[in-house]
């Protein structure tokens, strides 16, 4: 589908910065005049020549930030045809755009609440709020107003491409490449189409460091942007507290301040640990400890801080205490254990008899568990406890309409399916996972938990009377399916050798450390955790892992250690197991 992109300024084409006859710069510089002495507007003419001089002689102007400079630089070398009549802007099918937002469902949920405020913040002045995939492609916008229309006829919709190789140097592309927060005002855009158009934009990154999308609001230039950068970091931090959160949920997440009278603000560091490494952070925490986003999936906890994680797990988890880094630096901290018993439901009788059978918090992007908790009229139906090594048989729960729904609140469980003494694990489940049990899968409980068995019947019953519910359920049962996509790939394609191999050899590149032995892993999985990770038969990671102790490449010390003398000798492996 194109989008028509309507620029009738005749002369208006990359280089029109050299022609003082552009309509629709023209038309930008006498609205910038002193009845609008707003930001960065009295500069307009300024940024204009400067603009003019570096497509006419490539010359670096003075005074322009570096970022956009480096970005006038890409984009004038992406080779765009002047649009000189109508511009087409390709943007994505509705199948397309639909599977974009699936895979990015975390993201657009975590930053609802955040456009939506931000929004309402920009009613009075016009302009709308956009949120990107990592490459640019909008993937959700709020606001309206009397920029809306504009924002239409600009192309700032759902499903359009606004990285700087598709439109040239703008906020968000340049946000996406650069990894800072800026602003792109007015005439800044390289490319006169926009240059009606002010943007700020902050990066937003996940709890390992990586690009998970972009934050931008734009207006019309005339709308000064000195407020609302700050406004969108603001925005971002939460954002990406909620991404820890949906991540973390089921892990030990330290919470730490230097100052105690901003402990427990938005400003807390975030750190998330699987036993004592570390896993996942938030910028805060990092720039705390004097660190960077390489500590992640490395750093143990004595490689940040003075005190061990047993005495820590002791003491921070009662309440708040302090806690000295490994270069001693002082915080007050709070560690949060995963605990079964936050997830159970309050005893019957203690709700509120005012409360609504379902909640304003019952929406699609709710877990699965806490959807259930919302309902009052849910009967009898509990979670209860789940105890490690427990089995659970999807035959034994079919009823006349068909089979259960497994509801997990917390602990970790392993779905597979067995057949002549092999077993081939599925799915792995978590905290707020949900899965219909079929006659022919099989569940094990491998951490203390709670869950709830949802016959179909009543499943049925529920979806029908509480529709939140059901579509809240659904959503995370598809989102089970589509992450498993990649591993039934894996399963066609690769052997498991292949895949032990690549398991391995990620390991080691991520989290091993070199000793006399080579590269140690320490702790390394067990022959069913590799197993469960790959999505293979325990009985064929089994043999792949004997025939690499034989020959050589790897060397188990222990039963939690793994050695590996010769990490280039194990990758080339790779090319003979394909």
């Amino acid at each position: 589908m194109n989008l028509p992109m309507g620029n009738h300024a005749p002369n208006c084409g990359p280089a029109c910065g050299t022609d003082p006859n552009c309509e629709q710069c023209a038309s930008s510089a006498r609205q910038s005049g002193p009845s609008n002495p707003v930001g960065r507007l009295p500069h307009h003419g300024q940024i204009l020549a400067a603009r003019s001089r570096f497509l006419s002689t490539g010359s670096v102007p003075e005074g322009v930030p570096t970022p956009l400079v480096r970005s006038w630089q890409r984009s004038s070398q992406f080779g765009f045809a002047p649009p000189a009549s109508a511009r087409q802007r390709d943007r994505l099918e509705e199948s397309g755009l639909r599977s974009l937002r699936e895979c990015h469902a975390d993201l657009i949920a975590a930053s609802r609440e955040e456009m939506a405020s931000l929004g309402h913040e920009l009613n009075d002045r016009g302009g709308v709020v956009v949120l990107t995939d990592p490459s640019g492609i909008v993937l959700s916008r709020m606001g309206e107003g009397a920029f809306s229309d504009d924002a239409d006829r600009l192309g700032l919709n759902e499903g359009v491409d606004w990285s700087e190789q598709a439109i040239g140097t703008n906020a968000i592309g340049t946000v996406a490449l650069e990894r800072v927060a800026l602003s792109v005002i007015g005439a800044e855009h390289l490319f006169c189409l926009n240059t009606s158009l002010s943007c700020s934009a902050v990066p937003i990154l996940d709890p390992s460091g990586v690009l998970a999308g972009v934050l931008d609001v734009s207006t019309s230039f005339t709308v000064t942007h000195d407020y609302l950068l700050p406004l969108l970091k603001r925005s971002v931090i939460e954002i990406e507290r909620r991404l820890f959160d949906q991540r973390f949920s089921g892990h030990a997440q330290l919470r730490f301040h230097s100052n105690q009278y901003m402990f427990g603000g938005p400003r807390d560091g975030l750190l998330a640990f699987d036993e004592d490494r570390l896993i996942g952070a938030n910028r805060a925490a990092l720039e705390l400890l004097g660190h960077d986003w390489s500590a992640i999936g490395t750093a143990r906890f004595q490689h940040l801080f003075s005190a061990g994680y047993d005495v820590i797990e002791r003491t921070a988890s009662s309440g708040e205490c302090r806690l000295r880094s490994a270069e001693g630096a002082e915080f007050f901290a709070r560690l949060q254990l995963p605990q079964s018993s936050r997830s159970r439901p309050a005893p019957s009788g203690q709700h509120d008899p005012k409360a609504p059978a379902y909640t304003e918090t019952g929406r699609e992007d709710m877990r699965a568990h806490l959807a259930l908790e919302q309902i009052k009229g849910r009967g009898t139906l509990r979670f209860r406890p789940m105890t490690a090594g427990q089995l659970i048989y999807g035959a034994d729960l079919l009823d006349e309409c068909g089979e259960a729904i497994l509801i997990v609140a917390s602990g970790r469980y392993r779905c597979f399916a067995s057949h002549d003494g092999r077993e081939l694990t599925l799915f792995t489940l978590g905290c707020g996972d949900a899965l219909p049990l079929r006659a022919d899968l099989a569940v094990e409980v491998c951490a203390d938990g709670d869950a709830a068995i949802v016959p179909r019947a009543v499943f049925q019953r529920l979806v029908r009377d509480y529709p939140e519910f059901g579509r809240c359920v659904l959503s995370v049962i598809e989102g089970l399916l589509g992450r498993s996509l990649s591993m039934v790939g894996d399963m066609a394609f690769r052997s498991v050798r292949y895949r032990v191999i690549r398991h391995i050899s990620a390991l080691a590149e991520r989290s091993g450390r070199e000793t006399p032995a080579g590269i140690t892993i320490d702790p390394a999985p067990t022959g069913d955790e590799l197993a469960t990770a790959i999505g293979a038969a325990r009985q064929s990671v089994s043999t792949v892992l004997a025939e690499l102790i034989r020959s050589g490449d790897i060397r188990r010390t222990n039963p939690r250690a793994l050695d590996i003398p010769d990490l280039d000798r194990l990758r080339a492996e790779l090319q003979r197991a394909l």
